[in-house]
């Protein structure tokens, strides 16, 4: 039956029949204009690519209620979901609708009741009929697009029972759906439909959904674990009676363990081979064992309840209310033993060597397609590529290296999401307009005269954890380019996110989509072939490696751990502690940067009872002017200030300054002393001059120390200081006394250096 879809024939059929269809409740409440056969002319539509004439929604003659159901689809698109009207593949699907009615084709009754695969048939159909071929790709892709959320939001519409009874679950297309304040109504969704098993799919809706109501459960952390689909799969495969898991409560630990053996196998843990992997972690295994016995547990404590609502489901409550209550504790107990892994992992860290690879890369993810960089690979080879044509992408993977945020953290975070922060002195709180230059305007922050800002980052995933950090200038320009990025090319009066979905976003409250984001940084790995300095290969597809790097890097730096937390965003010290990686270069930095050396330039190995009596002790004639006496706190010394001759002298390169001092006043006290030498006794002061033999081996000494602690980074000391590694012991001094003592000749200054 065709309508005209006029007004009074909605009136009639709300007034007179109490089990009206929603869909012309909804249709009724349209403006006059959406409502007639044909649609045209609407202000919305004006200057639509890829249009040469004006654009019409041809919807006359075909059967209720399709015609309405397109109508509402094509007014929601423009209307509340900010997109563009998806017109061409809306009349191919009216087209394809009219002319199966036409020839007595089979058709649904309905957009809602018409599966996505049963409307990419009927359009194979229609193409093969009308022109004798196939559908385009792009074809396909429109109408699948329409299907896919469109109508989605059709069937939620017209609900009108709890959201969580429907199979599929779009926050973009049902607002019903719970959110937290930092998740947004992406098109990222749930499908219910994949259980094939009614019992136990209205039993995990249920669940999900009422946990999602409470709180108790976020919409991010819903994954394939949660929706049991793994386990749907195999209770299909594996039992000729798949309730036997439920109502044999004295067997469930051997059912559990059998279920984890399945899900170890990589075989099993997707329907696509593209997405298996070579090993399942005992991680994902226990996950899938504790999304089982939450369910469970859930089921067993509410199986009252249950009857009323697999009832208004149409569903059998079978085999629920044989569920024992320690059921859901055998599962538990299959979990697998994981050993303790070191909370340092250094596999999650980034050296210099890669990060300088991709930080010189980098522009070409903003780089116009239309235009080549010259790019130096991992490997050592250069080769020109195309950019990217993506300036979001390159500033977004730039304020992850720099401020160690999550990726959904800086995917959706607010436009105006920098302050700048008070400074010393001032009251906390002001806003950026009272504490910012006259150069900081509301077009972005151009030349702040500040060089600290207060960031305001997307924490979506801990509560009460904060949600700022403070940035340098770097970071607060790399977000003023972003904010004026949007305001010339994102068409709307107001973006809610800093990184925003450039097409289909009218509101401007749609963000930076994920998966746009992870194909251009696999591309861009591919491409660039980042090493380390290992010579092994770093891909990007997991950006989390940089939170790691970050927060490694601020450690190293000395922070104490509570401010590590702070700005990690963790709600305890041992969470910041699993992302510092034990790098084994910086222990022995550490190390080296402790390292003294003694009077012949060699190295001294320290203990832990020399550092306790040098410490706890604190003796103040240990702690010399241009080194450390290691002499035991209970001995003493008679060799007065001679240490340059002594065995348990240390030094390291805290005393440049005093060694080179004190080597240019003992260099000026020997020429001093052999011309005054020279003018009492008429000749040269002899090299075995025992004073002067002395000062020979202060002078060595000193010119040895000075010489490895220039060849030394600053900071820190090399191994074996740049020099040859001597015994350990004293300065050997090859004096004759009995020679020395035969001659008259005395030193003519007793003093010393």
């Amino acid at each position: 039956m065709t309508t005209g879809l006029g007004p009074a024939h909605v009136a009639k059929t709300v007034d007179t029949d109490a089990l009206v269809d929603p869909i012309w409740v909804l249709w009724q409440a349209l403006p006059q204009r959406w409502q007639g056969p044909r649609i045209a002319g609407l202000p919305e539509w004006e200057d639509l690519p890829g249009w040469a004439e004006e654009p019409v929604l041809r919807l006359g003659g075909l059967p209720e209620p399709f015609a309405a159901e397109l109508a509402w689809m094509a007014h929601w698109q423009a209307h509340v979901d900010g997109a563009r009207v998806a017109i061409q593949p809306i009349n191919q699907l009216a087209l394809a609708i009219r002319r199966a009615h036409a020839q007595h084709r089979p058709v649904a009754t309905s957009m809602r009741a018409m599966t996505p695969q049963a409307a990419q048939r009927l359009l194979g159909w229609f193409y093969a009929d009308r022109w004798g071929r196939l559908p385009s790709p792009g074809a396909r892709a429109r109408l699948r697009s329409l299907m896919q959320v469109a109508r989605s939001a059709l069937i939620a519409a017209c609900h009108d029972g709890p959201w969580w009874e429907l199979d599929d679950w779009v926050p973009r297309c049902d607002p019903r759906i719970p959110l937290g304040p930092r998740e947004p109504r992406g098109q990222i969704r749930i499908t219910p439909a994949r259980l094939e098993l009614p019992w136990l799919r209205a039993a995990v809706k249920w669940h999900l959904g009422t946990r999602l109501q409470a709180g108790t459960l976020r919409w991010s952390t819903i994954g394939q674990s949660r929706l049991l689909v793994r386990l749907d799969r195999w209770l299909r495969a594996t039992f000729d009676d798949p309730t036997d898991v439920i109502t044999r409560a004295d067997e469930a630990g051997r059912f559990a363990a059998a279920f984890a053996r399945w899900a170890a196998d990589p075989a099993q843990r997707s329907d696509r081979p593209q997405d298996r992997r070579p090993r399942v972690a005992p991680r994902q295994v226990n996950a899938d064992l504790r999304a089982v016995a939450e369910l469970l547990e859930f089921m067993a404590d509410n199986r009252r309840e249950a009857l009323e609502v697999f009832a208004r489901l149409g569903v059998g409550v079978d085999p629920w209310p044989q569920l024992g209550d320690a059921h859901a504790a055998a599962w538990l107990r299959a979990q697998y033993r994981i050993p303790r892994q070191p909370d340092l992992n250094p596999n999650h860290y980034i050296d210099d060597h890669a990060l300088a690879q991709i930080t010189a890369a980098v522009p070409l993810l903003g780089l116009p397609r239309s235009q080549q960089m010259l790019i130096r690979r991992g490997d050592g080879s250069e080769v020109r590529a195309h950019g990217f044509g993506d300036p979001q992408a390159m500033r977004m993977i730039l304020l992850q290296i720099l401020t160690g945020r999550r990726v959904s953290e800086i995917r959706t975070c607010d436009f105006d999401c920098l302050t700048a922060a008070p400074a010393p002195g001032t009251t906390p709180g002001l806003k950026a307009a009272d504490t910012t230059s006259e150069d900081t305007t509301s077009e972005g922050i151009e030349a702040p005269a500040a060089e600290v800002f207060r960031f305001r980052y997307a924490q979506s995933k801990i509560e009460s954890a904060p949600d700022t950090i403070l940035v340098d200038a770097e970071v607060a320009s790399i977000i003023g380019e972003q904010q004026r990025w949007i305001r010339e090319n994102l068409q709307v009066a107001q973006s809610r996110y800093l990184f925003a979905q450039r097409i289909s976003n009218a509101h401007g409250d749609k963000p930076y989509p994920a998966g746009t984001y992870n194909r251009w940084l696999r591309e861009f790995s591919a491409l660039v072939k980042i090493t380390d300095g290992a010579g092994r290969r770093v891909a990007l597809n997991h950006t989390h490696r940089f939170r790691h790097t970050r927060l490694t890097r601020l450690a190293e730096l000395g922070l104490p751990i509570k401010v590590l937390q702070r700005y990690a965003g963790h709600a305890t010290p041992t969470m910041s502690m699993h992302y510092v990686a034990a790098r084994e270069e910086h222990a022995e930095q550490a190390f080296l940067a402790t390292a003294k050396l003694k009077a012949d330039g060699t190295r001294v190995q320290l203990s832990a009872e020399d550092h306790d009596h040098l410490h706890l002790f604190a003796r103040a004639d240990r702690f010399l002017p241009h080194g450390w006496c290691m002499l035991p706190p209970l001995q003493t010394c008679d060799k007065g200030n001679a240490c340059l001759t002594c065995s348990v002298f240390v030094t390291d390169d805290t005393h440049t300054e005093a060694l080179r001092r004190q080597l240019s006043e003992t260099t000026a006290l020997i020429e001093r002393s052999r011309s005054g030498f020279v003018q009492r006794h008429g000749r040269q002061m002899g090299e075995d001059n025992v004073w002067l033999r002395q000062r020979r081996a202060e002078q060595q000494a000193l010119s040895r120390l000075l010489a490895t602690l220039d060849e030394t980074p600053a900071g820190g000391a090399l191994q074996g200081g740049g020099c040859s590694i001597g015994p350990a012991g004293p300065v050997l001094l090859d004096i004759d006394l009995g020679r020395v003592r035969s001659k008259p000749e005395t030193a003519p200054e007793a003093g010393r250096s």
